[in-house]
């Protein structure tokens, strides 16, 4: 069920009936605009030159480009500037493409700029997920105002300062939603901090990992954060092996025997989609793949910024639905269990991460955004299929995932792609399509 909010007690004011529809219900404030753009502080990371440098950066791949696309762009190299964890991107990459689809909507229903109002909503977003830099978003919408408009900082005319105040409001609805999502409550700092009534620390249970045995593992209350469209976190949620049956055992043989074996060419895959600390992140990845397919089809801006929105709301709830797994079984990693069950150590090709293995997060994720981006792309469906299979089975590759991981990672992907894509919400706007 999509989640409502609302900031204050005006309705927006549509005029006619939208061709899109946004995601959460959006009302007006009489919040005016951040404070003159010429008072905001000297901000340690954009300067007024970079600001401006930037701004004219936009502009130009907007004479190229759907405007979703660029501010994807920079919150990817946000990721990689802050060393953004997976889990907490895919839930920023959801916040910011919400907000901007339902600026757009909105902006185009009331025949607005939708790039200004579009732009003013991300900016509220970033500058909530990162802030340190929160005023500096407010001016690069500003300045973006100024490069499209030809007029001075401080001078918009009334049309620009709606289409923006209409952003602005949009932006901090979605800020409004995060804060109430759950993702606040952090760990505490005991090692003993209670989990729920699943913890499991029996044979087969999850242990700090080698080399480092970092603790506490990533992100162990996640599992109670708010879907988007999913019911509850569980809604698909999968069974894994019994640890010890002969399935379990299979496949925690075939971990050892490819970790043995390893060919360069399986060493570069698993390299290839590792997309770990100070990356993109597993989610951003597959954003670059939207990049580029949506860049090869052609797409117009609002079936750009639907789709944006599709794929990180589906890769938004499959990062719940998989860390509802990893919390509910707890289950070892092969290196926890090669010596063991078969008194034969296992050494990964890649580093194993921080917190259970049951199922694998970037199968998982792969599966939803292949799903969603085959849907938009039918012709491309395979070629997307085969990168998912591909990232899937990187993870038995580097030694830290077991094949049931990577498939019922995959399976379960696939099916939050497929609730999130048979949501209602999106009828009003028909198929994507080139337009």
């Amino acid at each position: 069920m999509i989640f409502r909010l609302c900031l204050g007690a005006l309705l927006l004011c549509v005029g006619h009936i939208a061709s899109a529809r946004p995601l959460l219900e959006h009302q007006a404030s009489a919040a005016a605009l951040p404070p003159a753009v010429l008072a905001i502080p000297h901000s340690a990371f954009h300067d007024w030159p970079s600001v401006h440098r930037q701004a004219a950066s936009v502009v130009e791949q907007w004479r190229a480009e759907p405007p979703t696309l660029a501010w994807t762009r920079i919150q990817l190299d946000l990721f990689v500037k802050h060393k953004m964890m997976p889990t907490r991107g895919a839930r920023g990459l959801a916040l910011l493409h919400v907000a901007m689809h339902d600026a757009q909507a909105l902006a185009l229903a009331r025949g607005q700029d939708s790039r200004l109002a579009l732009s003013m909503a991300a900016a509220q977003v970033l500058g909530y997920l990162f802030a340190a830099e929160e005023r500096a978003f407010d001016r690069l919408g500003f300045a973006i105002a100024a490069k499209l408009s030809g007029q001075a900082l401080g001078e918009l005319n009334d049309a620009d300062r709606q289409a923006m105040l209409l952003g602005y409001q949009v932006g901090r609805t979605v800020v409004q939603y995060a804060e109430q999502d759950g993702a606040q409550r952090g760990w505490n700092g005991l090692r003993l901090q209670y989990y729920g009534e699943q913890r499991y620390y029996g044979p087969g249970a999850w242990e700090p990992t080698p080399p480092y045995f970092y603790y506490p593992p990533d992100e162990p209350f996640a599992p109670g954060w708010t879907p988007w469209m999913l019911t509850s976190n569980a809604e698909f949620r999968p069974v894994p092996p019994a640890y010890g049956s002969p399935r379990y055992l299979q496949d925690l043989k075939e971990v050892q025997e490819v970790s043995r074996s390893l060919s360069p060419a399986q060493l570069e895959i698993a390299k290839f989609w590792v997309d770990g600390h100070g990356s993109v992140t597993p989610p951003g990845h597959w954003n670059q793949i939207a990049l580029e397919e949506v860049k090869r089809a052609g797409l117009g801006a609002a079936a750009t910024a639907r789709l944006f929105a599709q794929l990180n709301v589906a890769l938004a709830d499959t990062f719940l639905a998989v860390w509802d797994c990893k919390y509910h079984y707890w289950t070892a990693r092969p290196v926890t269990v090669a010596a063991p069950l078969t008194g034969q150590p296992l050494k990964p090709a890649l580093l194993t991460p921080p917190f259970p293995s049951y199922v694998s997060g970037h199968a998982a994720f792969s599966g939803a955004a292949a799903r969603v981006l085959a849907r938009a792309f039918p012709a491309r469906a395979a070629h997307l299929d085969a990168l998912a299979e591909q990232a899937a089975i990187s993870r038995l590759f580097a030694g830290i995932h077991f094949r049931h991981d990577n498939e019922d990672g995959l399976k379960l992907g696939r099916q939050v792609a497929d609730k999130i894509l048979s949501s209602p919400i999106w009828e009003s706007q028909g198929a994507v399509r080139q337009p």
